[in-house]
């Protein structure tokens, strides 16, 4: 036996029927004509429930793009060759750079004093690196800020990804 809903007066606060509109009681989601069996709505726990499952395969299938689209990128294992500092607190470098990866990429390179990230750190993409192969840069890194301290040749690390 099925109960229907009483005549909704619309002058009073009410909700509408999410499929087609028509005014409904207030916390009813579907009228009688959408809704013959009276059934009630999920319940909170349900929707919750719902939606923590939809962000877990959203957050697998970024994943799973992540990994395809990176896969084979690196690593990158740098090599010092030579090291040797400015008078004016800069320095001049050159190392090595592998790409031990299955195909060709560009590898993000950062110099530090001593293997501590700061963000007066120089950071530079290198050329394209076939896979298997090594390619040998140069670069000066410019006089520190006031602040900061100097270039030391025998600090320096290089960390490519």
């Amino acid at each position: 036996m099925t109960t229907r809903s009483p005549t909704i007066d619309l002058s009073q606060p009410h909700d509408t029927c999410v499929r087609c509109g028509k005014p409904t009681p207030l916390g009813v989601a579907l009228c009688d004509d959408d809704n013959p069996g009276a059934l009630k709505g999920p319940s909170t726990t349900q929707v919750h429930g719902t939606i923590a499952v939809g962000i877990g395969i959203g957050f697998l299938i970024l994943a799973f793009v992540a990994n395809w689209a990176l896969g084979s990128v690196g690593p990158f294992p740098v090599k010092i060759l030579a090291a040797t500092g400015l008078a004016d607190g800069g320095a001049d470098i050159v190392f090595a750079v592998s790409n031990d990866g299955a195909s060709t990429n560009v590898a993000t390179c950062r110099i530090t004093r001593g293997g501590v990230s700061t963000p007066a750190d120089p950071v530079f993409r290198t050329e394209s690196i076939e896979a298997g192969a090594t390619i040998q840069v140069a670069r000066t890194i410019p006089p520190p800020g006031p602040d900061d301290p100097p270039w030391v040749p025998d600090r320096l690390l290089v960390h490519c990804t």
